[in-house]
C-alpha cells in the first residue's frame, strides 16, 4: 500500500493531488473552533492526511518545508489551469 502512495505522490499529478489534500484536510495549520461536531470533522480529516503523509514516507519534522513546497505546488497549479 505504502508504495502505490509513494508511487503516486512522485508523479506530478499526484504531487498537486496530495498537495491539496494536505492543506484541505488542515494538516498544516492549526484548528480554530469551539464547536465539538466541526472539531471532529476536521480531526477526522487531518487523521485521513496524516495517514497518507506516513504511508508517503514523511514524518512531522518536514511538515514545515512541505508547507512551502506545497503552497507553491497548489499555486502553479492553479495559475495553469486559469490560463
Amino acid at each position: 500500500m505504502a508504495e502505490s502512495w509513494k508511487g503516486f505522490y512522485q508523479s506530478e499529478g499526484g504531487r498537486v493531488a496530495i498537495a491539496e489534500l494536505m492543506v484541505w484536510c488542515n494538516v498544516y495549520t492549526p484548528v480554530m473552533t469551539n464547536d465539538p461536531i466541526e472539531l471532529a470533522r476536521y480531526q477526522g480529516e487531518r487523521n485521513v492526511a496524516l495517514r497518507i503523509a506516513q504511508l508517503i514516507g514523511h514524518k512531522p519534522e518536514v511538515f514545515i518545508k512541505e508547507t512551502n513546497d506545497d503552497t507553491s505546488i497548489l499555486d502553479r497549479a492553479m495559475r495553469y489551469s486559469n490560463d
